[in-house]
């Protein structure tokens, strides 16, 4: 049986001082994560969910969070398509409500106007909320009429026995569910949408693969082998411990992915509770092609928008 070895096994190669360094950093790290939670104990669980939601609204205040998004064009393109396709049963209808919950800059809001909705509640609790205001004026559609609601989703109030056809949002984040904005998208639903209503997204999968890709290797490990010139590899293993501590938002290359997908969630948003989003589970098992390298996972999701399809 192997001796124990207390050292972390992420940090093998280095020298006993350094990984007295590292563990020197993690101390001061504990120490001040300490301080924080002392910190927070003197505050009330009111004051201190007021505080999370205080920072997670002043982040969206940040005009680059959205000009990203908004330059993600197949995000973009799935929304506005799948808008287009349920525009001819509401103006068919002809007094199709809508809620966009965190409207941002309005492009669900002003989409959703244009294609038949005859009146949308642009919900936005950050202060880009006085900006969205203005962009929905300067877009306004003649038959529609789109108020926006400066107050979180959980504090939305549109009147006794108001109900609307449809919830529309952007909520997902990295892995799917990063942003924890779901949550305030179903309070909306359960309030407010009408039985037999639409969500948009209605369904949402989340999967995960093996991925190889050598040349995230490459730029991240192999790169201290020879930095001009100099051999610089006793830093390989710190590089990996870092390198592979966090997950990753970015592109991967599709050749790189070892085998078929395995799907990890499943969402259907007319249905889904708070609870589903806490804890999910989900088996796994990959056969890798022989002489193929496991580099780490891959995962993304795809979504369903009503009858408009995935």
């Amino acid at each position: 049986m192997d001796d124990p070895d207390d050292t972390d096994p992420g940090l093998a190669g280095l020298s006993p001082e350094f990984q007295a360094m590292i563990g020197g950093m993690a101390g001061h790290t504990a120490h001040f994560q300490k301080l924080l939670e002392r910190r927070m104990a003197n505050m009330s669980k009111d004051a201190a969910q007021k505080k999370d939601d205080e920072d997670y609204l002043e982040s969206y205040a940040d005009l680059d969070i959205h000009e990203d998004m908004l330059k993600d064009q197949p995000r973009v393109d799935a929304y506005r398509k799948a808008i287009e396709f349920h525009g001819p049963a509401w103006k068919s209808q002809g007094d199709v409500s809508v809620v966009d919950v965190g409207s941002g800059t309005g492009l669900l809001a002003v989409l959703s106007a244009r294609h038949g909705a005859a009146r949308v509640e642009a919900v936005e609790a950050s202060r880009l909320a006085h900006f969205c205001r203005q962009i929905t004026e300067a877009n306004a559609t003649a038959g529609s009429k789109i108020e926006v609601h400066e107050v979180r989703a959980e504090e939305l109030e549109l009147g006794e026995g108001r109900k609307v056809d449809v919830v529309v949002s952007e909520w997902m984040g990295y892995f799917l569910l990063f942003e924890n904005m779901l949550p305030s998208v179903l309070s909306v639903r359960d309030r407010y949408l009408k039985e037999g209503g639409l969500m948009l997204p209605s369904k949402c999968r989340l999967h995960l693969a093996p991925l190889q890709d050598g040349q995230w290797r490459d730029s991240k490990l192999g790169f201290w082998r020879n930095v001009a010139g100099i051999d610089m590899s006793a830093l390989v293993p710190l590089a990996t411990a870092t390198a592979c501590e966090k997950p990753q938002h970015r592109q991967v290359p599709a050749d790189g992915v070892l085998a078929p997908a395995t799907e990890i969630l499943n969402l259907d948003l007319h249905t889904a509770k708070d609870a589903d989003l806490r804890r999910f589970e989900a088996s796994v098992k990959f056969e890798l092609p022989a002489g193929k390298r496991l580099d780490g996972f891959a995962s993304w999701f795809d979504c369903e928008f009503g009858e408009a399809g995935w």
